[in-house]
């Protein structure tokens, strides 16, 4: 059996706001107030491990992109029968993120290796919703996800951000179809008349032909094919870039759209 074929389809029409960028307002605020990124804060390399029977958490849906969305709001139930003000929940992708992922380098400085080997994509203090959190020792939080081309699961910690203490370790939710191609950007090309079409996937070139479909209305529709690119630990220059810092970006594929004309659809 042949290879699938993974592409875009689209019509294309060039009008005067053929782009629109949209800033979230948590994007807006980081930028106004600068400073540290929120993540480089977390000091996951000093992680020890602190299970408790007594806490737990879970998250849902389970199943995500049942209609081929391609982010998805989810709830992480929490119960801690010993609730602290700096207890905290990050969200990881891929979602097993033990020691067994260590990536071994010379420039390691750490006296014992880490219990965990991969930082969080993104974390919420376990009062971020309710402030009695620290009474009750139960809260709900909400998360986006975007499909990431792997699973996720969620992580309780005590002890804060610079001393976290891995307490409770969440089932593993996915996309139900995490390879998908996401996020197409368009763009001019070098020429007038061409147009760049670039989009993620979790698809190589031995796994799958990546193309744009593309067309005037009413005429027959042309395929024009894209070319894959990637990059690995190696690429990068050291820690914590090649270490806790590494997650694989996924396949970048650009296609080129050529002998386009103004004005038509």
């Amino acid at each position: 059996m042949g290879k699938p074929y993974l592409g875009l389809v689209a019509l294309f029409r060039v009008v005067s706001s053929l782009l629109c960028f949209i800033t979230s307002p948590s994007a807006s605020a980081a930028d106004v107030h600068g400073g540290e990124q929120p993540l480089a804060k977390i000091a996951i390399h000093k992680t020890v491990l602190a299970l408790r029977d007594s806490a737990s958490i879970f998250a849902s849906p389970s199943l995500l992109g049942k209609n081929d969305e391609d982010t998805e709001w989810i709830t992480v139930e929490l119960v801690n029968k010993d609730p602290a003000e700096d207890d905290w929940v990050g969200v990881f992708s891929p979602a097993k993120f033990n020691d067994s992922l260590c990536y071994p380098t010379l420039e390691d400085s750490y006296e014992e290796s880490p219990y965990i080997c991969t930082a969080p994509i993104k974390y919420k203090y376990a009062n971020d919703s309710n402030p009695y959190y620290t009474s009750t020792g139960k809260t709900s939080l909400t998360f986006q996800l975007i499909n990431q081309r792997s699973d996720f699961s969620f992580a309780l910690f005590s002890g804060g951000l610079s001393n976290p203490k891995l307490v409770a370790v969440s089932n593993t939710i996915v996309f139900a179809n995490p390879k998908a191609p996401v996020f197409p950007r368009l763009a001019q090309g070098k020429a007038w008349d061409e147009m760049t079409v670039t989009w993620t996937s979790g698809y190589n070139i031995d796994e799958a032909y990546p193309f744009v479909e593309w067309g005037w209305k009413g005429h027959a529709a042309m395929r024009s094919p894209a070319g894959t690119l990637t990059f690995n630990r190696g690429s990068l220059c050291g820690p914590p870039a090649r270490t806790v810092g590494w997650r694989h970006p996924g396949y970048i594929h650009t296609s080129f759209l050529k002998n386009l004309w103004p004005n038509t659809f």
